[in-house]
């Protein structure tokens, strides 16, 4: 049986060297040579570019150009076909130079036969299908490799396919892709990823929406035993889920398993518009694809899982964290809270004392008392919130009627100090400027808690004008009204807190709320504004930020006007219904503190003893009762070394449980509930004491020792 039919093209100016090739082609027996002969360059590098031949032949000297410069000109279009140099001469530099452009051989003319041409024209073509082979192997191992490692740093499953889909649309190619993920259980197909090239002209026919199908609906059951399926032609095809690519011109298609650990995982589908449109060396390409997508899809999808339940493990590890954490700083918090209580009880104890029993103070000296007691009471207030550290807030806090208008100006004078005299020592000026309106209608809410917040603001508004400037604090009713008794009332007022300081850029606008977000560096600890929005939020308000470089910040803080549920309406301290005279025991080992109380008591009428330690104390206790003066109540301090409240309640039960037991502490807050009441005490005083909730514990634990009727 003759060869195939094998084209070859002569670029040769001489006749007699083209009649002769033709003679050398026609000797050779059981080949089948078809020659097309053109005279010179430009016709040689025209039908070059046409791909017609399987082998073209070029002489060397082409008239003004030669067959070096054809040949360059003929790869650099892109031709694949061998092409022979033939020459006149035997040139090494010519030859050396044929073979480094790229010549497939190099023959002396009148050197050479029929057999030696056919030789050079089979080995030519030979070699060029191997190097084509080979260079298409090398493409499919790199383009394998790509998308191995890219694979390899996605971690997630979605990611994996849609790398897999988009690698093989760009670099296959192919025109359409897609995954199905396979469901052991439910033996149900279900569509993971899908990919169109986008300049496929039936890119508006094939839908990607996500399916689901059982595999015996599919047509590809081959599949669960790892078979790789080729449709070369898809019109032919049985298989229901591939006639539906029928429609939009898919021509052929190849299905591969994936298997991970022996078992289905999952189906690749790649398909091209042309029949025959893969090879074989393609087919086994995305075999070998396949193991490699499966393995990293698997893996993947065993790492979403690890991640999950490592997710809700952190989460269960950083809760347990978190309450170690507060409960530590709880510890801290409560030892710190005792200081600042008993050093804090003498100034508001006696701030509240002149002004009980003072009746001459002057005008000027009430007021600047009752600043000394408002600060006093923020601080107890804040030393309160310090449970939050490891206590949640309580849900239900008493709210009361605010004045804005008040209490902006009671932080203006608390805070002119900071503003007037600190700001006077660095060389500027500062102002704050009240604007009040007049008909402002009161809010719900916690008077210690806003007067913090504000007083944040204003110190925030001073460090952001270094070179001095004005604070403008205003109040304004909100755009819209409510009726209230036949009056519109509005439902919302503003307190602003305006600064000709340096003003915020929009990315310092948009993070400074945010805990920990500080533009003061080392000196802030972004906490200020922080603690603003918390305490708005608490209220059912908003804050509203305007600001810009070079201009100043306007701070809006917006709160709802509504009136306090009846449970929640407290009236004013009322005078506690007079006690008979008792004799007490205070014990505490602050002696500003023994001495306060002291004095309270006595302005009552009570005879007080007083101990400096639980166990003096506890020996006077005994001592009076030997003395068969026993004392009517005993109020001790919680913590004190060696012999604490806790211990000393206990022992003075077990010794005379008819004796009321009061204790004080910082933390009586927190001692609401039964389960929060220390043992052996008949009732808890926070510190420092107010005046009317000592006389108040007292009147009750009374009342309770003569069977509820009060001495």
């Amino acid at each position: 049986m003759d060869d195939p039919l094998l084209k070859v093209l002569l670029v040769e100016d001489d006749e007699d060297d083209y009649i002769l090739t033709r003679e050398f082609l026609a000797e050779i027996r059981g080949s089948n040579f078809e020659l097309e002969w053109v005279e010179d360059y430009d016709a040689g590098l025209e039908a070059i570019h046409k791909d017609q031949h399987h082998v073209y032949l070029v002489d060397y000297r082409l008239g003004k150009n030669n067959g070096l410069d054809l040949l360059r000109a003929a790869i650099a279009r892109g031709c694949q076909a061998p092409i022979i140099l033939l020459t006149g001469l035997g040139d090494h530099k010519v030859e050396s130079e044929a073979m480094r452009c790229g010549a497939a051989d190099y023959l002396v003319k009148g050197q050479f036969d029929a057999q030696l041409l056919e030789r050079s024209i089979r080995h030519s073509i030979l070699r060029k299908r191997a190097e084509r082979d080979l260079h298409q192997q090398l493409t499919r191992i790199s383009l394998l490799n790509q998308i191995t490692h890219a694979i390899s740093e996605r971690m997630d499953l979605e990611s994996v396919l849609n790398v897999v889909l988009g690698q093989l649309e760009i670099h296959l190619p192919v025109e359409y892709g897609t995954v199905y993920l396979f469901d052991t259980q439910a033996a149900i197909l279900s569509q993971a990823a899908a990919r169109l090239k986008s300049q496929s002209p039936t890119a508006h026919m094939i839908s990607l929406d996500e399916i689901a199908v059982p595999l015996s609906e599919t047509g590809l059951e081959a599949c669960l035993k790892g078979e790789l399926l080729y449709e070369p032609e898809m019109v032919k095809t049985e298989a229901p889920l591939l006639r539906k690519l029928v429609q939009p011109g898919m021509g052929s298609a190849v299905v591969v398993p994936m298997m991970a650990e022996k078992n289905l995982f999952g189906i690749l589908i790649t398909a091209r518009a042309r029949a025959n449109g893969f090879s074989i060396g393609e087919c086994e390409f995305l075999r070998t694809l396949c193991e490699h997508v499966a393995l990293a899809a698997h893996q993947a999808r065993l790492h979403t899982q690890l991640q999950s339940a490592y997710d809700e493990l952190r989460q269960t590890q950083q809760a347990v964290m978190q309450h170690e954490r507060l409960r530590a700083l709880g510890q801290m918090a409560s030892g710190i809270a005792h200081d600042i209580n008993n050093a804090l009880s003498p100034v508001s104890g006696f701030a509240e004392l002149l002004l009980r029993n003072e009746k001459n103070l002057t005008e000027a000296a009430c007021r600047y008392l009752n600043h000394i007691k408002t600060a006093s009471d923020d601080v107890a207030h804040i030393v309160t919130r310090m449970r939050d550290f490891y206590r949640k807030r309580e849900e239900h806090q008493p709210l009361l009627p605010v004045n804005l208008n008040q209490l902006a100006q009671q932080v203006i004078e608390l805070t002119r100090p900071r503003w007037r005299d600190i700001s006077q020592q660095r060389g500027v000026s500062v102002e704050v400027k009240p604007d009040f309106d007049p008909h402002l209608p009161e809010i719900i809410g916690t008077e210690s808690e806003l007067r913090e917040a504000l007083t944040n603001l204003i110190f925030n508004a001073i460090d952001a004008m270094p070179r001095g400037g004005i604070i403008t604090l205003r109040t304004r009713v909100g755009a819209w009204a409510y009726m209230r008794g036949g009056a519109r009332t509005p439902s919302h007022v503003a307190l602003e807190v305006i600064d000709t300081g340096v003003g915020m850029d929009e990315e310092t606008r948009k993070h400074c709320l945010e805990p920990f977000f500080s533009t003061k560096g080392q000196l802030g600890t972004g906490l200020g504004l922080a603690m603003v929005y918390g305490v708005v939020q608490r209220h059912d308000g908003g804050i509203e930020i305007n600001s810009a470089p070079g201009k100043g910040t306007t701070m809006r803080l917006i709160f709802p006007v509504r009136e306090a549920p009846a449970t929640e309406t407290v009236e004013g301290p009322a005078a506690a219904e007079p006690v008979a005279p008792m004799r007490i025991l205070f014990i505490d080992d602050e002696p500003l503190l023994r001495e306060l109380v002291k004095e309270i008591l006595e302005c009552d009428g009570h005879q007080v003893q007083i101990a400096d330690s639980g166990q003096s104390g506890l020996d006077a206790f005994r001592a009076a009762n030997k003395q068969g003066k026993p004392f009517d109540a005993v109020i001790t301090d919680l913590g004190m070394p060696h012999l604490d409240g806790r211990q000393l309640a206990q022992i003075l039960k077990r010794e005379s449980p008819s004796t009321p037991v009061i204790m004080m502490t910082g933390w009586a807050t927190l001692m609401k509930g039964e389960e929060d009441l220390p043992l052996h005490v008949d009732g808890v005083l926070n510190k420092p004491p107010k005046i009317t909730e000592l006389q108040e514990t007292l009147r009750r634990v009374s009342q309770r020792r003569n069977g509820g009727v009060a001495p």
